[in-house]
Parts: C-alpha cells; sequence; structure tokens
C-alpha cells in the first residue's frame, strides 16, 4: 500500500505550483507556464493555452533548451492532472493563475533579447 500512496505523490506533486523565490525565477516561471498549460489542455481551456504560448513567444529568448523545459513540464503536467482525477478549476480562477503566471514571465525574462 505505501508503493500506492507514492505514486500518488509523485503523479500530485508536478501539478502543484512552483514556489516563487528559488535560485532561477526565469526557469520557475516558465515550469509554472507548463504546468498551466498542461492543465489547460487536460481541462480543454484552449484560448487559455493561447495565452500561454503567446505569452512565450512574446518574453522568452528563442532557445532550444526554454522550448524543450516547457514541452516537457506541459506534458507531465497533462499526464498527472488526467491522472489524478482532480476536477478542472472553474474559468475564472484558472484566467487568474494564468495571468499571474504571464506577469511572472514577462518579469523573469525582461530585458532579456529575443
Amino acid at each position: 500500500m505505501k508503493w500506492a500512496k507514492a505514486i500518488f505523490l509523485g503523479l500530485l506533486l508536478p501539478v502543484l505550483p512552483v514556489a516563487a523565490g528559488s535560485s532561477n525565477p526565469g526557469q520557475d516561471a516558465l515550469v509554472e507556464m507548463g504546468r498551466l498549460n498542461g492543465v489547460a489542455l487536460a481541462c480543454r481551456y484552449y484560448e487559455q493555452t493561447r495565452r500561454i504560448k503567446q505569452a512565450l513567444i512574446d518574453n522568452l529568448p528563442k532557445r532550444r533548451e526554454l522550448g524543450q523545459l516547457f514541452d516537457d513540464r506541459t506534458n507531465e503536467s497533462f499526464m498527472a492532472f488526467v491522472n489524478s482525477g482532480e476536477p478542472c478549476p472553474s474559468p475564472a480562477e484558472f484566467e487568474a493563475g494564468v495571468e499571474r503566471a504571464i506577469r511572472w514571465i514577462e518579469q523573469a525574462f525582461e530585458g532579456q533579447s529575443l
């Protein structure tokens, strides 16, 4: 039974928000955007996926490793959310989270060359 709890926690942890204030705020902001994108895909919040991707296009330097991190995090988040059986957040609640994440990504990558 302990293994079941470990698997459940392993699935749940990827959908928990990343805490602000780590040593790499840009990476943390990007990971949060990937997490939100995965949930948006699972909940069919397609307008939010477009907003997330546009924010990345507008703010991230064009580097392959950043895109890969976002894609990997999106896939992990999508699978974890689907497997968790959790209900989707309300559209308004989710939109507010996307707004916060967009501001975070804008601040984290401000002044970096695109």
